[in-house]
């Protein structure tokens, strides 16, 4: 990341991406007269502390405090902050803001721009995983009868603050979350991102700057092109399709797990489907389910979960008239999108994940 923050002016979202980009977002901050901030438990101890210290001169008028986690992402912490909004009769030239990880950014662009039909929104990612991935793009939303970003829809906030200060706040395991999408840009699209990540643990790397700004801008370039997902957007979705359907199994159990551990066995999985279908050079497939066997622990699960796991597939958004369309890599860099998978070679990526031998475990 720039040792300076820089501006990236993207019509409609601005991006500061940097060291000191919470500072440099003070002019935009002073055009609003009412500020509302969404934090959650962890963020509001270790964030709201520093956004204050950065930012002395911003009036904050009201702080929104949920529960972390992602079982908070759903209707009736929707409904808590609509009603803390209506009660202080929060008018539509508010502005509303998001600090925290995922799951602030999706719930809380969810709730602005739905309330009285949309209030200008930005969001401060706090984790890797939202400075990579999930602040950046417009898609809001929450968690629905147990379906994972069920109910939800596009809308852009005005800008993306990315300040690596806040990186300084996160546990290993929020660390390792985010892990998983950064892997997820260099097998889609960067192949020299991928490189420079090859045989490490994220505990190892030196290079997050560097790392975060090229995992933004590879998500930038392609928000740009296609903001609703009409066509290469898509190719973002690779490790979701299964990894959406493991974190949904986990979701209301005692240990629910995080995004990015069921998104690195979702890469796995439909890295495997991608060798079958494109041919890929079992080489190369073995060094990336290494790379993610690396990161990553082996979930705990088994044959007798998989129906399970296939019934939640077929709730998938990208489910048409019966099929099932994924995005998978063609080779290392390069991916594809609506390809549509037998379930039968599903459930055989399942049995691959749940009876490989880990080596590095």
């Amino acid at each position: 990341m720039s040792k300076s923050p820089f501006l990236l002016d993207t019509k409609p979202v601005s991006y500061v991406i940097g060291e000191g980009a919470l500072a440099l977002s003070e002019k935009r901050l002073k055009k609003y007269r009412r500020i509302i901030i969404l934090v959650d438990e962890n963020t509001e101890k270790h964030c709201l502390p520093v956004f204050r210290k950065h930012l002395p001169d911003i009036d904050i008028n009201q702080v929104v405090v949920i529960k972390s986690g992602e079982k908070q992402k759903n209707l009736d912490q929707s409904i808590y902050i609509w009603d803390k909004l209506t009660k202080q009769k929060v008018a539509r030239d508010a502005l509303f803001i998001n600090l925290g990880g995922g799951v602030v950014t999706d719930i809380g662009g969810f709730v602005a721009s739905t309330y009285k039909r949309g209030i200008s929104f930005i969001n401060y990612p706090t984790t890797l995983l939202g400075m990579a991935d999930a602040a950046i793009g417009g898609k809001t939303g929450i968690d629905f009868e147990g379906y994972k970003n069920q109910v939800g829809l596009f809308a852009n906030p005005v800008s993306v603050v990315i300040d690596p200060i806040f990186l300084h706040t996160l546990e290993d395991i929020q660390w390792q979350s985010g892990f998983a999408e950064v892997m997820k840009y260099g097998l889609i699209m960067d192949r020299d991102l991928w490189y420079i990540l090859a045989g490490k643990n994220y505990r190892d790397i030196d290079e997050w700057n560097n790392i975060i700004t090229r995992a933004a801008r590879d998500k930038i370039d392609i928000v740009q092109y296609d903001a609703l997902e009409k066509g290469i957007r898509k190719n973002l979705n690779f490790g979701h399709t299964i990894g959406h359907a493991i974190e949904s199994h986990y979701l209301n159990r005692d240990h629910p797990v995080t995004h990015g551990q069921a998104i690195a066995a979702g890469m796995i999985c439909e890295t495997w489907i991608s060798s079958r279908i494109f041919e890929m050079d079992c080489t190369r497939t073995q060094e990336i389910v290494s790379m993610i066997d690396l990161n990553f622990s082996k979930f705990d699960l088994t044959e007798d979960m998989i129906p399970e796991l296939i019934d939640l597939m077929r709730q998938d958004k990208k489910v048409r008239e019966g099929k099932l369309k994924f995005s998978l890599i063609r080779k290392l860099g390069k991916a594809t999108h609506d390809v549509e998978v037998d379930f039968d070679l599903i459930v055989d990526s399942l049995k691959y994940y749940i009876n490989r031998h880990v080596t590095s475990e």
